[in-house]
């Protein structure tokens, strides 16, 4: 695909950028000056007026590299030299994902989403929001003679309150190209999301891991889960996946689990 000329980022994660295009270039510059010289040429005098000599006027900018300017660099370079930095540049990736490796870098073009129970629990502040209008919502019900009996119960609110305290996700995203293509996903750091992620894209990241065909994967963060040794984590996955197998906040392989870079159209 053609190297990006006018990206509007979705989500950019500068910091990862800036880490890859020091490696690629040998270090990375913030700051550029630019001088330039305006020179005059000298004014023949006319009857009772002064020699105007030539004269010379220098301007100097500093000017200061953008993430966009970065981001078309290192995209550039990449692309100049794929198989060195192990960047694939794919239309399909079915094409390509049985050769597709750890760490390899992908670029290609997906239509993405956040699952909606990922989503309600990467905000818990806007759920907990909902839940306190539903509380303001059932007294002023009764007293206007509204119906309250659709109206969740106070110890039901209050149990989805503890729920979203305890069950909290990191924010990630699913991208799909066919219906039977494997997908691709990653999870996001929020500082660096810039506008809603869904619909058309491309996508830049590395690969972090492959998942085959029978395999499922959560979209979940687990509770506790800094406190398990990798093979407690591996069990509670497989229970959670087991148990919810048809839900929207697991992956089914084939897919691809992502470093995401960037996401823009």
């Amino acid at each position: 695909m053609p190297i990006p000329s006018l990206p509007r980022f979705l989500y950019l994660d500068e910091k990862s950028l800036g880490e890859y295009l020091s490696v690629v270039e040998e270090g990375i510059s913030d700051e550029t000056k630019r001088r330039r010289l305006h020179s005059e040429p000298a004014v023949p005098p006319g009857l009772g007026e002064i020699d105007k000599g030539s004269g010379t006027e220098e301007e100097e900018r500093m000017i200061r590299e953008t993430s966009s300017q970065r981001f078309i660099r290192f995209v550039k370079a990449l692309t100049e030299d794929s198989q060195r930095w192990q960047y694939y540049d794919i239309d399909s990736i079915a094409d390509v994902f049985e050769k597709l490796k750890v760490m390899d870098l992908i670029h290609g073009h997906f239509e993405i989403e956040v699952p909606p129970l990922v989503q309600l629990m990467s905000q818990p502040e806007q759920f907990s929001s909902m839940v306190d209008m539903l509380d303001a919502m059932r007294p002023m019900a009764s007293i206007f003679g509204g119906d309250v009996d659709g109206l969740p119960k106070q110890e039901e609110t209050a149990a989805f309150r503890d729920f979203t305290k305890v069950v909290k996700s990191d924010m990630v995203v699913v991208g799909y190209q066919d219906d039977d293509a494997p997908k691709v996903t990653g999870k996001l750091n929020k500082e660096f999301v810039r506008d809603s992620l869904e619909g058309e894209v491309f996508i830049l990241g590395k690969v972090a891991r492959k998942w085959k065909k029978d395999e499922r994967h959560s979209l979940l963060a687990l509770p506790g889960a800094s406190l398990m040794s990798r093979q407690q984590r591996r069990k509670v996955v497989k229970s959670s996946v087991k148990n919810n197998e048809n839900d929207d906040a697991v992956l089914a392989g084939p897919a691809l689990t992502l470093d995401i870079l960037a996401i823009y159209r």
